[in-house]
């Protein structure tokens, strides 16, 4: 324990609302003169502003004499760097020194101290970790929050969309293939006829006895009308197949992108009632008459 000559209390600020500590009382216990001499060292270095330092030398202090009002330097030492330094680090442990130097002049009132003093103290302190200091979890179980209500995108719509785009490509083809195959089949149909109707390029060879091949005796104009009969004949074949390619290949697409836009629809509506029965917001409101159940379906 240290000597009473020695005992003396750093008077210091603490930077919490303007709080200045109070100070210890004087430790009545025989000397310890290694302890006495590190509590001076401390001194010292506090009133020099060295805390870090002043703090050592009053722990080597403390540990050598066991004189628990030395507590109060150490804790109060702790706050003045947190005052130059907000570390939460310097005020927990200014906290904790304070703490149990409260604890110990209460257990011994011996020791000369008023408890009193140092509580209002402890108490900024705990408001200043308190303001600093992240709320704890709660411990144990606890309900989980209520999920907020979905905004994720409808997984049908895109879907549904596409269906829509597919039928109406589809249905264009279609009326594009329908046009177009039955202006060429019109036109391979005139062709036709003017080939083989009545007065017809064929009636005509055969009226002028011209024959299919070139003849050395045969009459004026053969010549020409088996090259009328040639490119008509060859426009009519390219009319079919052109009516042909109409009607097979473009409204053959468009019907299956119909088949396809259908099929994209459907899946995207199932889809779209599949999300929204999921995202449903349901509330269950206490009434006169039992339960009321609110929400979106």
């Amino acid at each position: 324990m240290l000597r009473p000559s020695l005992h003396l209390t750093l008077v210091a600020s603490v930077s919490v609302a303007g709080l200045v500590l109070p100070a210890p009382a004087l430790a009545l216990a025989p000397a310890n003169a290694d302890a006495d001499a590190m509590y001076e060292q401390g001194r010292k270095d506090f009133s020099q502003g060295l805390y870090k330092s002043a703090i050592e030398k009053f722990e080597v202090a403390y540990k050598r004499s066991k004189d628990p009002l030395i507590l109060y330097n150490i804790g109060q030492s702790y706050k003045k760097l947190y005052d130059d330094d907000r570390q939460l680090e310097y005020l927990k442990k200014a906290r904790s020194a304070l703490k149990e130097y409260l604890a110990a002049i209460e257990k011994d009132p011996g020791l000369g101290a008023d408890p009193e003093e140092i509580k209002p103290a402890l108490a900024e302190i705990e408001a200043e970790l308190a303001r600093r200091e992240p709320a704890p979890a709660p411990e144990g179980p606890t309900e989980p929050e209520p999920l907020p209500p979905s905004h994720s995108e409808d997984p049908g719509k895109k879907l549904r969309l596409a269906g829509v785009g597919m039928m109406g490509g589809g249905g264009a083809l279609l009326v594009v293939g329908g046009v177009l195959g039955g202006v060429f089949a019109a036109k391979g149909g005139r062709l036709g006829a003017e080939l083989n109707g009545d007065g017809g390029l064929y009636q005509q060879q055969m009226t002028m006895n011209c024959a299919e091949a070139m003849q050395a005796d045969e009459p004026p104009g053969c010549a020409t009308l088996r090259a009328d009969i040639s490119s008509t004949r060859s426009a009519g074949e390219k009319s079919n197949l052109t009516a042909g390619l109409s009607f097979g290949v473009i409204g053959g697409v468009g019907a299956l992108l119909l088949i396809g836009g259908a099929i994209s629809y459907s899946l995207g509506r199932k889809r779209s009632a599949d999300w929204q029965a999921e995202t449903a917001h349901v509330r269950v409101l206490p009434s006169l008459g039992g339960l009321v159940l609110q929400g979106r379906f």
